[in-house]
This record gives structure tokens, sequence and C-alpha cells, in this order.
């Protein structure tokens, strides 16, 4: 992961003004939340949504690719890249995401009592 300060606020920017985002570094990359829901990440200056099969076709529309975590053993992750055309459009951004924290949430594990 590695990140350019200017490039994640040119990302970062177009999703802050239509939801309450925050960010944080992280592994040399940015982990993006939406009220305190883990659901993005910035990563070599490449804005990625959490999906899955359900909001893949979201994405499938733009070719937009998966998020992959290159090393000896590529791992793919289950995010798919913020197509440039979503960003510049914030009803279709709000839009992309409201399914992506809605897909975070539905991943919580629920907190074991004590």
């Amino acid at each position: 992961m590695a990140v350019t300060e200017k490039e994640v606020r040119r990302l970062l920017e177009p999703l802050e003004a239509i939801r309450e985002i925050t960010s944080r570094k992280m592994f040399g990359g940015v982990g993006v939340y939406c009220q305190g829901t883990f659901f993005a990440v910035v990563d070599d200056d490449h804005l990625y949504f959490k999906s899955n099969d359900d909001t893949a076709p979201l994405y499938d529309a733009y070719d937009s690719p998966q998020w992959v975590i290159v090393g000896e053993k590529p791992a793919p992750m289950p995010y798919r890249e913020v197509p440039a055309e979503v960003l510049a459009d914030p009803e279709k951004l709000g839009q992309y995401i409201d399914a992506a924290v809605a897909l975070a949430k539905s991943k919580k594990k629920p907190k074991k009592k004590a």
C-alpha cells in the first residue's frame, strides 16, 4: 500500500461533500469510514469500496478492477475500484457509498457478552 496525500485528498473530497467521512492511515494506505463504519480503502492512489457478488454489477458496468494486495501470493480483497464517472456524480456516489456501508455493517460480528 502506498498513497500520496494530494491524491488521497482528491479522492476523498467528493465523498466528504455528501456523507460524514473520516479516514485514517493504515499499513501505508488509508482506511475510509462513514459514520464510524469502515467501508473503503485508498491503496496506490486508487479508491476501493467494499463489494461482494450482490454489488459487483455496479462495478462490472465500468470494468472496475478488484483490489488485489500484491506480493508473493497475490491476495484478492472484497473491494472494487470506484469508477471516475461515479466520483464525479454525487447522486450515484451516494448510492455506491450507501451500498458499501450497508455491506460492511452486515459483515460486522456481534460483540460477545462477558
